[in-house]
Order: structure tokens, then C-alpha cells, then sequence
């Protein structure tokens, strides 16, 4: 039995109703009192908030914030969004009890989903149930969306981990990893303290197999797989379906059941230094 690993990363979540005081007040604090590197941008073209502030507390943690929804252009409370990677939230307590206290509610936004397979990627078939999504290259790593969808609901990316590891880390390892990762964003609002109940449901998006045995399927099968696999051809939904036959006999990639199986396990540390429980 195949044994795959799902870990998340990219944990985001915003505070609804922070005064514009209060982030005054945060931002002075990060810059005067905290020694963090920080840059600030304010209101520039593109952006989908007023303030941004990027902070690293060295070269490996960093948080980042956003301030202020340009859709939001009355008042004096607004949204306050950060992003980071799960572990991160543990180095930054002061500042996410600041927050905490200040606003009304804490909301969960996103996080990618990645299922970590043990062999290598072109054993590794995803295909979306829609069949508008479009496949786009970066080398060997595969895309489904475009590169400005990077953070909306479904957009996935497959690629060699293995060679991940070592180009960007300088990490070798002696066994094959390939790598499955999907952005988890709810549609409907979910606050932070009931995310639990809410793992991914990435099935409805995409069918994912690993082939066990080439072998096993016919040359015309082959051909077809390794056409959708690559982006070559994504076929009609009739065809695809045909296609799906014969990788019920190899592994199938259950991602709701996989994610559903650990989702407390992961969301537990992040979700409890962001609500301040213990």
C-alpha cells in the first residue's frame, strides 16, 4: 500500500473590523520596538490592499500583512489579513495577540494542500473534473491555472519534489517524491475557531491516480494517459472517463479522505496561536 504524506502550507486568515489606529499603532510597534526587517508598500497599482507590510524575522520566518481592502472606502474599521507558513504563527504571538484583541472576528481564508507521493512524477495523473481547466508548463512542473489564479480556490501545481529539495534547499534525497498541491479556499465565510469541521473537499475538483503498472494498461490507454497527464490533449469528458477505467486498478489519490484523516492534526498549532488558546 502506497503511503502518502499531506501537510499544508500558506495558512491565511483575516481579522474583520480592525480600527486604523490599531494598525498605526502595530505598524510603529513592528518597526520601532520588534528589530524585524520590514518593507511597507502603500496603495500601488495592482494591489488588492492599501497597506502592505512584509516582516522577517530572519531569513527563514517571515509574516506578511495586508490593511485595508481598497473595496473598502468608508469607515475606519477595516480588514487586516495575514499570510505565513503554519509554524511561522509561533514566532510572531506578540503581534497576533495585538490584533486579536482588536478585532471583531478572525476568519479562515486559505492554505495549500499538498499530498506528497513516494514515486516518480510521471506516474503521477491529475486531471480536473472541469474540463475548462487548462494545463500550463514551467519546466517539468505542471499548473492548472494561470499565474495571477495562484491564490484563488483549486489552482494546483504538480511537480518533482525531490528535485525541489535539492535545487532550492541543497537537500538530496535518495528516494523518489513527487508533489500534489492544491489551494483550499472555501467559497463561504468560515470563522477561524470552527475551521475544523470544514477539511478540504478537493475531490469535486480533480481525480488523481499514481500508475502502479504501465504494463497493465493497453498501448492505446498509454497513449491517452500520458496525453492528459501532459496537457497534450485533455480530450471530451466522454473520453476522459474512459480513461479513468483503467486507472481504478492502479492507485487512486483520494484527497478528501487523505486530508480529512490528519485536517485537525494540521490546522492545530497554527489555528491555536492565532485564537490564543492553548
Amino acid at each position: 500500500m502506497m503511503k502518502l504524506n499531506v501537510s499544508i502550507d500558506k495558512f491565511t486568515m483575516e481579522y474583520k473590523d480592525v480600527p486604523h489606529g490599531a494598525f498605526l499603532r502595530l505598524y510603529m510597534m513592528i518597526m520601532v520596538t520588534m528589530g524585524y526587517k520590514v518593507k511597507m508598500k502603500y496603495g500601488y497599482e495592482g494591489a488588492l490592499y492599501v497597506y502592505e507590510l512584509h516582516i522577517k524575522k530572519d531569513e527563514k520566518v517571515y509574516m506578511h500583512i495586508y490593511y485595508r481592502n481598497f473595496n473598502e472606502i468608508t469607515g475606519h474599521m477595516y480588514t487586516l489579513r495575514i499570510e505565513t507558513r503554519p509554524e511561522h504563527y509561533a514566532h510572531f504571538s506578540e503581534i497576533l495577540e495585538f490584533i486579536r484583541k482588536r478585532a471583531k472576528r478572525i476568519n479562515f481564508v486559505s492554505c495549500d494542500v499538498a499530498y506528497d507521493i513516494p514515486t516518480k512524477l510521471e506516474n503521477v495523473v491529475v486531471i480536473p473534473i472541469d474540463v475548462r481547466r487548462k494545463m500550463s508548463h514551467c519546466e517539468t512542473t505542471r499548473y492548472f491555472g494561470e499565474g495571477y489564479q495562484r491564490k484563488q480556490n483549486g489552482y494546483c501545481r504538480i511537480y518533482d519534489k525531490r528535485l525541489e529539495l535539492f535545487r532550492n534547499k541543497g537537500i538530496y534525497l535518495e528516494n523518489d517524491l513527487s508533489r500534489i498541491e492544491v489551494v483550499y479556499k472555501p467559497d463561504e465565510k468560515i470563522e477561524l475557531k470552527d475551521i475544523e469541521r470544514h477539511s478540504p473537499k478537493q475531490n469535486k475538483q480533480y481525480f488523481a491516480a499514481v500508475i502502479i503498472d504501465w504494463q497493465a494498461l493497453e498501448k492505446k490507454e498509454i497513449e491517452r494517459v500520458i496525453n492528459l497527464r501532459d496537457g497534450k490533449d485533455m480530450y471530451t469528458q466522454y473520453i476522459r472517463r474512459a480513461i479513468k477505467k483503467p486507472l481504478a486498478n492502479q492507485y487512486r489519490v483520494d484527497f478528501d479522505e487523505l486530508a480529512g484523516a490528519v485536517w485537525k492534526q494540521l490546522i492545530d498549532e497554527p489555528c491555536s496561536m492565532i485564537l490564543g488558546v492553548a
